[in-house]
């Protein structure tokens, strides 16, 4: 007899995993049967990585006791991420997209050597139970009447940042939630003054200005056509609209990037079906396709308000810009980009899809002042989530810090430092297998000069006993692994993004 995938876990000393034999059970048979086919073909190892995904219905708050070498004296300040804490809406049901599931925020508060940890749900409409049960990739129970015309809830899970004294947990589809940043509770959606109209788009992925201090966003709208509307916040916090760029298509625009004279966007043709979502035929994540016969447009924004450049160029898919500068007359920027479409699909399926099968790459394009536009592959290891020194943003810099994959097939397990200069990598792998990483965030150094005169955060899934850690290495030397870290009780879920604030001096 096949055991289920609850089974196969625990007799391999990893967790049980309730939430996935839940969600599996909510499935078509002929789907929960090839799925858990699937399931039982992958190692000991990618099963019990798969715990990650687990929610944390617990919202705790304590100091962590527990820490494995040396916290550094001068790193001080907090660690925040966002990502969904339970992928089930507020009626308990399971939800099948990755980015279906409630925000939750975790807090690393680092002071004198010691490591305080802090989570809670952001309190959306949709965590106290106010709105609909449609969601991004799984539609409401009831059928079309119950989906016809409505959109996904603003689920607050995607980014979190600190800007002009306020913290902000983001999702792209709506405002922001302002957080207190010590306690973490939600303080309310934030507008702006009514700057951020209607639905009120604003990425999860705003760019700082490390000269200015300004924070740029964009908000992606269609009517009465496609478009971003892009704002600019001066360093006290004021928003304004600041300029607006024709889309090519209705598209999903995820990041830019930032230079000292422009913004940077890369349109990649990932285009929702649009008649089945308005009918509430489908859900938009399920409507969602990569039409690479659309091709994808390169759109150069001036800062100083000058003519908006658009360079049509062949499909690329992307996510996530790493940075952008310029060179000369040229502009540079750096993303990570996919083959083909088939990462739209696992994340519509997230708790047993493999990502192996859809690997990236670490790509440089270089818009030449004729619109000439130059690809150059720096690095073919499969990665995500880039990060690099804040100081450097918008300029030429040499080191990106990723998330890299060498032993799971569905999660990252590695964090590399490239150097931009040679395409060289450094590389730590957890040192257990079924471990998994999450975004690496680069901190600076008090005082630093060297571009990597710094550390990086993440925080590692341990699979084996299904708890988190805080981990800290040293920016300048990622292979030597961990020079400190702090180890939880228990488990934060796979999350997507954070930043750090550092303590005021």
């Amino acid at each position: 007899m096949t055991q289920s995938p609850m089974q196969a876990s625990a007799s391999t000393g990893g967790p049980d995993l309730p939430e996935l034999h839940r969600y599996l059970g909510t499935l078509p048979v002929s789907e929960r049967d090839q799925l858990t086919a699937q399931l039982t073909t992958l190692t000991d190892a990618d099963l019990r990585s798969l715990g990650v995904s687990e929610p944390q219905l617990v919202e705790y708050d304590y100091r962590v006791d527990d820490i494995d070498g040396t916290i550094p004296p001068d790193l001080e300040g907090t660690l925040y991420r966002n990502g969904p804490g339970r992928w089930q809406d507020h009626s308990g049901r399971p939800l099948h997209h990755l980015f279906d599931g409630d925000g939750m925020l975790s807090a690393f508060t680092i002071a004198n050597g010691s490591v305080h940890y802090k989570n809670r749900y952001v309190r959306t409409n949709h965590y106290l139970g106010k709105t609909g049960l449609n969601h991004m990739g799984t539609a409401a129970p009831g059928g079309i009447r119950a989906n016809i015309g409505r959109l996904p809830p603003n689920l607050a899970n995607t980014n979190v940042v600190e800007h002009a004294g306020r913290l902000y947990a983001l999702w792209e589809g709506g405002p922001p939630h302002e957080i207190d940043p010590e306690s973490l509770e939600t303080i309310g959606v934030r507008r702006f003054g009514g700057e951020l109209r209607w639905i009120g788009s604003y990425s999860a992925h705003p760019s700082f200005c490390p000269r200015t201090g300004e924070m740029f966003n964009f908000g992606v709208e269609f009517i009465p056509r496609p478009h971003l509307r892009i704002y600019r916040t001066d360093p006290t916090g004021r928003l304004k609209r600041f300029r607006s760029a024709r889309l090519p298509y209705v598209a999903m625009v995820h990041d830019f990037a930032l230079t000292e004279t422009h913004l940077v966007f890369v349109v990649s043709p990932i285009i929702p079906a649009a008649l089945p979502i308005v009918l509430g035929l489908k859900p938009m994540g399920d409507a969602m396709r990569y039409r690479p016969e659309r091709g994808s447009m390169f759109i150069l924004v001036p800062r100083d308000g000058g003519k908006i450049r658009t360079i049509e160029y062949d499909a690329v898919l992307m996510f996530h810009l790493s940075n952008a500068h310029e060179d000369g007359r040229d502009t540079v920027v750096d993303a990570i980009t996919y083959d083909d479409g088939r990462l739209l699909q696992r994340l519509n399926r997230f708790h047993v899809a493999p990502l192996d099968d859809a690997p990236s790459t670490f790509m440089r394009y270089r818009i030449t002042r004729s619109g000439r536009v130059l690809a150059e592959a720096l690095s073919d290891l499969p990665c995500e989530f880039p990060r690099h020194n804040d100081a450097v943003e918008g300029r030429k810099h040499r080191y990106a810090y990723v998330n890299t994959r060498h032993r799971l097939v569905s999660f990252y397990d590695s964090i590399t430092r490239l150097d931009l200069s040679n395409s060289s990598a450094a590389t730590y792998t957890t040192r257990e297998t079924g471990n998994s990483f999450c975004e690496p965030v680069f901190v600076a150094k008090p005082n630093a000069t060297a571009e990597d005169d710094g550390w990086v955060l993440s925080v590692e899934y341990q699979a084996r006993t299904h708890t988190s850690r805080l981990v800290i290495l040293d920016a300048a030397d990622i292979a030597a692994g961990p020079i400190a870290s702090a180890n939880l009780r228990h488990h934060i879920p796979q999350g997507f993004h954070g930043n750090f604030a550092p303590r005021p001096r």
